[in-house]
């Protein structure tokens, strides 16, 4: 291991009911909460805060959609729906004249992402050529840092929400958490980057995901991108993971749980379909009644 120091629920929202395997999809919330669908767990941002100048939604190029993780026997595999182009948008005033994504932290503390700082609870994945300037890779004992005002970015948390909420009629959110949640010191700016920590190993980027669908919840992002992780350099149990753009116009953030399951999870195509009858027709019409609704290039504002 090389180490580096840089400067500085389970209340699931169903979008998806069983009709013979047909997936409807919802309008997203503002805030979802993470759900499971043929072995991915899904939580979707807002489809309308991430800001560039005083655009957001679709024709943003800084808009996230929707953030998911699958476990398998050795590896854990991270995937997200967004307008940001895994290279970056040219901007003359950010820092090298680009503004891509920050790292990706994963937090198996159980208290605040500022509570994990340091410890063996919080890991880092750079994923994308980024101004952390460090090998692609995973991460352990990290500490973070923001670098969203060397990127044309904002100044908190807050100032993002501020400008989502009240001057550009959209409603900001997190994924998995509310744009006001305590797990974030919301008056400062967002933790982007690592500053230090320890290389752990490398990372897979992937093109290509077996099940994924993020169409499903009517996400419609221009990409989806992802990598996957050997689970062996990880922690068990519950963690947040998440990340922003290197100048905080949109951000994710998914809850999970690594199980340390030793077979890949099944899917619905490999479980036996059931009969129909009454009960079952009973059953996909409450599904349906109780079905509830669950999306960055150019400049922050």
């Amino acid at each position: 291991m090389t180490s580096f120091n840089i400067k500085r629920s389970l209340q699931s929202i169903t979008l998806a009911v069983a009709a013979l395997g047909c997936v409807v999809a919802a309008p997203q919330a503002a805030q979802a909460q993470s759900t499971s669908i043929g072995g991915w767990n899904y939580t979707m941002d807002s489809f309308n805060d991430g800001t560039e100048g005083r655009i957001i939604g679709d024709n943003s190029d800084f808009e996230f959609y929707g953030l998911a993780y699958q476990e398998t026997a050795d590896s854990v595999i991270f995937a997200f729906n967004s307008n940001l182009d895994i290279n970056g948008y040219d901007y003359s005033r950010a820092r090298g004249g680009n503004i891509g994504y920050g790292d990706m932290f994963i937090n198996f503390g159980d208290g605040s992402f500022a509570d994990a700082e340091g410890t063996d609870d919080l890991f880092a994945v750079n994923f994308a050529d980024n101004d952390s300037n460090v090998a692609t890779g995973l991460y352990s004992g990290v500490t973070s840092q923001s670098l969203t005002t060397v990127n044309a970015g904002y100044g908190s948390i807050n100032s993002h929400t501020n400008t989502v909420n009240n001057r550009l009629g959209g409603n900001a959110s997190h994924g998995d958490l509310s744009a006001t949640d305590s797990y974030f010191n919301t008056s400062s700016a967002a933790r982007t980057h690592m500053a230090s920590g320890t290389y752990e190993s490398g990372i897979t980027m992937l093109s290509s995901f077996n099940g994924l669908d993020f169409g499903q919840f009517g996400a419609n992002g221009a990409h989806t991108y992802g990598f996957s992780i050997d689970k062996s350099k990880l922690k068990m149990g519950e963690f947040v993971a998440n990340f922003f753009a290197e100048c905080g116009n949109d951000g994710m953030a998914i809850k999970g749980e690594l199980t340390g399951l030793t077979a890949p999870p099944e899917t619905p195509d490999s479980q036996p379909v059931p009969e129909s009858s009454p009960m079952a027709g009973l059953l996909v019409v409450g599904m349906m009644a109780g079905g509830a609704a669950i999306r960055k290039r150019r400049m922050a504002a």
